[in-house]
């Protein structure tokens, strides 16, 4: 199981509920497919209108933690839209690929 933080920000931060953390979990929830295997979500408002939402995911054969954390947090909101206009603005980068342990290791130079 792997935690991705996810940041969520309102487009109309006016239009922002104070509910609006738990609704979104429970659109996640909602938007979790049986085989995306989402374990654990929790969320912290940030400033106002900004969200991190902390989403604890298995990987699949076919995806990462992280692509499972973004397919769902993207078809809730495209599904189910909040006012407020809420839209991610931040995600963790892709992990770099290890070396391979075919290829020689890096020579350093003093």
């Amino acid at each position: 199981m792997e935690l991705t933080v996810i940041t969520l920000d309102a487009v109309d931060a006016a239009a922002v509920r104070t509910a609006d953390g738990a609704r979104i979990v429970d659109l996640l929830w909602t938007a979790a497919a049986r085989g995306e295997r989402l374990e654990h979500i929790s969320v912290q408002a940030g400033r106002p209108g900004r969200l991190h939402l902390g989403m604890f995911t298995v990987a699949s054969g076919e995806r990462t933690a992280r692509d499972t954390a973004l397919a769902i947090c993207r078809r809730a909101l495209a599904t189910y839209p909040l006012p407020g206009g809420w839209r991610i603005a931040a995600a963790p980068p892709l992990r770099p690929t290890p070396p391979s342990a075919d290829l020689p290791s890096p020579t350093f130079f003093r």
